[in-house]
């Protein structure tokens, strides 16, 4: 994430560079993303300003506004150490369903278990 920039502008800019979207479009897309993600709220906060949960929301939204075939997770609770991780994460994946793309969580062994109903 671009820190001079608040989570709005960083999910749009994604969608402008990729989708060609005008501003006006890219950053009601990127509204909407944060809002299915539970974090509309955040939409104007720089990255310095938001927690981990929210911060893992827009870098989230970010990698989904890139449209690619296959989405990596790579080892979610490395970055979201404050909350209960495999619930809220659960969350955000069912929320997002319509606009996520196949996707993929990579963790330690020892924690496949967490992830048993999402993969």
């Amino acid at each position: 994430m671009r820190v001079n920039l608040t989570a709005l502008e960083n999910i749009a800019l994604i969608q402008q560079y990729h989708a060609g979207l005008s501003w006006t479009h890219a950053s009601a897309e990127a509204q909407q993303l944060l809002d299915l993600s539970g974090h509309g709220d955040c939409a104007m906060q720089r990255d310095e300003d938001l927690t981990s949960a929210q911060r893992f929301a827009v870098k989230l939204a970010r990698a989904i506004s890139q449209t690619r075939p296959l989405l990596v997770i790579d080892r979610p609770g490395l970055m979201l150490p404050d909350i209960a991780y495999p619930q809220q994460l659960a969350t955000w994946l069912e929320n997002l369903s319509g606009r996520l793309p196949d996707f993929r969580i990579l963790d330690f062994d020892w924690h496949k278990p967490l992830y048993a109903s999402l993969i």
